[in-house]
C-alpha cells in the first residue's frame, strides 16, 4: 500500500529531484569612500574663529 502511494505521487522515481529554494541575495551595503567622508566632515565641521 505504501509503495503504491509513493509510485502514484512519483516519490519512488529516481529522476525526481527536489529543488532547493534559491537563496535570497543580500542587499548591497552602502559604501563610503574617503572622498565622501571628507566632504561629509567638512560640511558638519564647526566654524573656525578667525583671529
Amino acid at each position: 500500500m505504501e509503495q503504491e502511494i509513493k509510485n502514484a505521487i512519483g516519490l519512488d522515481n529516481p529522476e525526481l529531484v527536489i529543488e532547493s529554494k534559491p537563496k535570497p541575495e543580500p542587499e548591497p551595503k552602502p559604501t563610503v569612500t574617503i572622498y565622501d567622508f571628507s566632504s561629509l566632515l567638512s560640511k558638519h565641521e564647526p566654524l573656525k574663529k578667525q583671529r
